[in-house]
């Protein structure tokens, strides 16, 4: 069973996890280019999650291993998707928890993830080099161990609760592992959160070439090749019910943000609607289905977005329920 965590995050997301999937699994949990203890040269966006998936494949081989579940988190089912899509005789099965949209993280629209503008303006780095620089300074003064001040301490701990469903609390140790793992990631145009270009375009920021974000555009990632395969392993997806992340009105989607005002000359919900990333997914699951594969659902009532984390005794009841 291969562990693909998600953004700002690393392997040790799982490690709660490992004692308790049986015992008859070997588990590989690698830490993706940029994250954790990795050391890589920098992530080409224009191939999408290719540095991503070929790493992976790189230690899979390595290693003597054939075939494997894959089981990925928010980004990291993004990343299963790319796996998928281009080494499909690898997977057994595939396993999705709370996964980014088949069609990219920003600047699209729709079901099937039409393209708001041609340039794909409204996603990548810009995003947060523009309208969230605050952030990246928070990010460097935690990497350097520099004190943070009251405010930039708020703003971190609102970003640690998006991993989780409203009113939950998560335990010292969690939130410490979670803080270290957002530490150790590596920032700068070829990794977090990448480049930009200016645009025409509302929001006024298109993906640039290197860095995570940028990957994660729609621009460059697209999972729906995935639909044509011919053979399909089954997908499993399980979901919290509670997820903010990645629902079709995250708050921390560009169309919501301006929407409610946050990011000024919004151009109106038809020509820039909130990105429908939980029904994005469940149409390409649905079309899966449709084409001759099969996907099976669960939605963990009262989780967020690390249903792992906080119903860790019913995740894992599902998960073996899907995996034997």
């Amino acid at each position: 069973m291969v562990l693909i965590h998600g953004n700002l995050s690393s392997s040790e997301i799982w490690h709660r996890l490992f004692s308790k999937i049986p015992h008859d699994y070997t588990v590989i949990a690698p830490d993706l280019c940029g994250f954790g203890y990795t050391n890589c040269k920098g992530i080409d966006a224009t191939k999408g999650f290719t540095v991503f998936t070929e790493e992976v494949m790189t230690i899979l081989r390595s290693l003597k291993v054939q075939r494997a579940t894959f089981m990925g988190h928010s980004m990291g089912g993004g990343v299963v998707l790319d796996i998928l899509a281009r080494h499909p005789d690898m997977v057994t099965q595939a396993v999705l928890i709370d996964p980014m949209p088949p069609y990219g993280w920003g600047g699209v629209k729709g079901l099937e993830g039409e393209p708001c503008y041609p340039d794909y303006s409204g996603s990548g780095a810009g995003l947060i080099r523009v309208y969230n620089p605050f952030f990246l300074q928070v990010l460097e003064k935690l990497k350097n161990n520099v004190a943070l001040t009251p405010e930039e301490k708020q703003l971190l701990d609102a970003t640690i609760s998006l991993y989780f469903a409203p009113g939950y609390k998560p335990s010292e140790d969690v939130q410490k592992d979670i803080l270290e793992m957002i530490r150790r990631t590596s920032l700068g145009d070829e990794y977090y959160p990448g480049d930009y270009i200016n645009s025409p375009n509302w929001p006024y920021v298109a993906p640039g070439t290197r860095g995570v974000l940028n990957a994660m555009s729609p621009k460059y990632f697209n999972a729906r090749s995935v639909l044509t395969l011919s053979v399909k392993p089954p997908v499993y997806w399980i979901h919290g019910s509670d997820d903010l992340m990645v629902s079709d009105n995250s708050p921390i989607d560009i169309g919501v943000l301006g929407k409610n005002g946050f990011i000024p000359n919004y151009p109106g919900e038809e020509i820039f609607p909130p990105q429908p990333m939980f029904s994005q997914i469940k149409a390409f699951l649905e079309e899966y289905t449709e084409r001759g594969g099969s996907f099976e659902q669960k939605i963990i009532q009262g989780a967020g977005h690390t249903p792992f984390v906080e119903k860790e005794e019913e995740f894992l009841e599902i998960l073996m329920s899907f995996i034997g």
